[in-house]
């Protein structure tokens, strides 16, 4: 009885992850964004959804929200502005435990180090990537009409060069007579086959080299540690 039992939990289980494996090849991460500014007022909206889960943060003029969704429905709604607030005991803390800032040239270094695996997971997210709409439209001036007019030409030049993209569509109102910014911006794309991508960054953490050198750059070990 108690070996019929474990085989079927053994067997649930087995059924979970391979659903959840063939949902994570299956089902697309959607990444869209949405934004405007004008002279009263300048908002943004990003949404990260995967099946029927996702998350959307909102930032207004005096809103910062981080709301976790389900099925589009708000589930959880969090304040980012409570969030990142320190509080004192916890800041003195961090401030007593704070190490020495490490050179530059060691995070160079670690980056080479590291570079062949971490362009095997830029391929890998490249690949990934499916632009679905990327639409703006903006009315600029700067302070010197003379730089209006290079800006203008080279949103002018860009958009011709990616006309053939039906995907894309960016437009720019040049104003030369006073400074102004305002627009509309939205974004759509999808990270198609994210199984791939969580593939790759196992493949490299699984390597000894590779955990050794992020130990070190982080501070909390050193090679061969």
């Amino acid at each position: 009885m108690a070996a019929t039992l474990l085989f079927f939990i053994l067997l649930v289980a087995a059924v979970l992850i391979l659903a959840l494996l063939l949902a994570l090849y299956l089902v697309p991460v959607t990444v869209s964004a949405v934004a405007d500014c004008s002279r009263e007022r300048a908002r943004a909206t990003a949404t990260v959804a995967w099946g029927i889960a996702g998350a959307r943060v909102r930032v207004a003029d005096e809103v910062q929200v981080l709301e976790i969704l389900i099925a589009g429905r708000r589930i959880i709604a969090r304040d980012l502005g409570e969030m990142m607030a320190e509080k004192p005991e916890e800041k003195e803390e961090r401030v007593e435990e704070k190490r020495p800032a490490r050179p530059v040239r060691e995070y160079l270094d670690a980056a080479g180090d590291l570079w062949p695996h971490i362009r095997r997971i830029l391929k890998t997210v490249y690949r990934s990537l499916y632009l679905e709409s990327l639409r703006g439209d903006i009315t600029l001036g700067l302070e010197s009409p003379a730089d209006t007019g290079v800006v203008y030409g080279y949103c002018t030049a860009l958009r011709y060069a990616l006309w053939p993209a039906e995907a894309i569509d960016f437009a720019m109102t040049p104003v030369f007579d006073r400074e102004v910014f305002e627009g509309a911006f939205s974004l759509r794309m999808q990270i198609r086959r994210p199984l791939l991508i969580l593939i790759a960054v196992t493949k490299a953490l699984l390597k000894k080299p590779v955990r050794e050198r992020l130990r070190q750059v982080s501070g909390r070990g050193v090679p061969g540690a």
